[in-house]
């Protein structure tokens, strides 16, 4: 049974951006805020040791893990939340990221279910097949590299007069040459399995009469020799607007529509009503009456 980490490993599996570890030793802490030597950092894999020296008799210092920090992940910053820890050894150890943090990832993966569910095809990402599992990673992928374009479209090349150039719109080209591929096969395999805002799908059309104006029974399919009586089925009319309320009477709905029946009793109301229609009574198989 997947989950939507799981979903988001996948995708960060495709995408190459495993984590890579660093150390940081900050000697002294003479602030309580510091600049971690890359972005992206993953906090939950992160730890602070604080070294203190040895206080006689003692010959050796005293290491301790602490916990009393908050780290903003997306800029590689850490805040010591302790006054305490200030002149104190410090190395910081953990794992960062080139380009997507979990959270990133994360986001992306509920976007792509979003539109799997919203077709119906699934439920949720615990219903999915391994198939469509794949399929939701490379969305997620997708998603992903869209993201990243949108920030790498914002560099521009660089030209000193010395004659230096730096090409920094040829990240945002690299970008979206990988995103092509990425996105057609993705496309392909959620046509084939039927997912996304794009799947078909099959409805059953309703006769009306011309003669009454009334949809024609539809009955469920069955064998020439299926002796059991038929079924009726009742399939739902896209008509884009709400349906009538099922407790409403007839007669009251053809007032709230129309606006005509300036009756005073219910009883008068339903006695004229089946006087409607130029002749036509009621059969008593309409179901359309309290």
């Amino acid at each position: 049974m997947a989950t939507l980490s799981d979903v988001s490993s996948g995708a960060r599996t495709f995408l190459r951006d495993f984590p890579m570890f660093f150390e940081a030793d900050q000697g002294a802490l003479n602030t309580l805020t510091v600049r971690l030597p890359h972005p992206l950092i993953a906090s939950n894999t992160l730890a602070v040791y604080t070294t203190t020296p040895p206080v006689p008799p003692a010959t050796d210092p005293v290491t301790t893990l602490t916990e009393a920090w908050q780290c903003d992940e997306r800029n590689g910053l850490l805040k010591i939340t302790d006054k305490t820890l200030l002149n104190k050894h410090v190395l910081i150890a953990g794992y960062h990221y080139s380009w997507f943090l979990d959270s990133d990832l994360a986001f992306h993966a509920g976007q792509v279910l979003s539109e799997f569910t919203y077709s119906g095809a699934v439920s949720g990402v615990s219903d999915m097949a391994p198939a469509q599992v794949e399929v939701t990673m490379l969305g997620t992928v997708v998603r992903a590299l869209w993201s990243l374009s949108m920030e790498l479209m914002l560099d521009i090349d660089v030209n000193t007069p010395e004659g230096m150039t730096i090409p920094a719109r040829q990240r945002y080209t690299q970008v979206l040459q990988m995103l092509g591929p990425f996105e057609a096969e993705f496309q392909a395999k959620a046509d084939l399995l039927g997912l996304g805002l794009g799947a078909l799908e099959v409805f059953r059309l309703r006769r009306v009469s011309y003669t009454t104006g009334r949809y024609v029974p539809v009955y469920q399919e069955r064998e020439i020799d299926d002796p059991r009586w038929p079924n009726r089925l009742y399939p739902p009319i896209p008509y884009g607007m709400p349906p009538s309320q099922d407790d409403e009477p007839a007669y009251a709905r053809y007032r709230r529509v129309t606006g005509v029946l300036p009756l005073s009793t219910q009883g008068d109301e339903i006695e004229q009503y089946q006087d409607l229609g130029q002749g036509w009574t009621s059969l008593g198989t309409r179901g359309d009456w309290p």
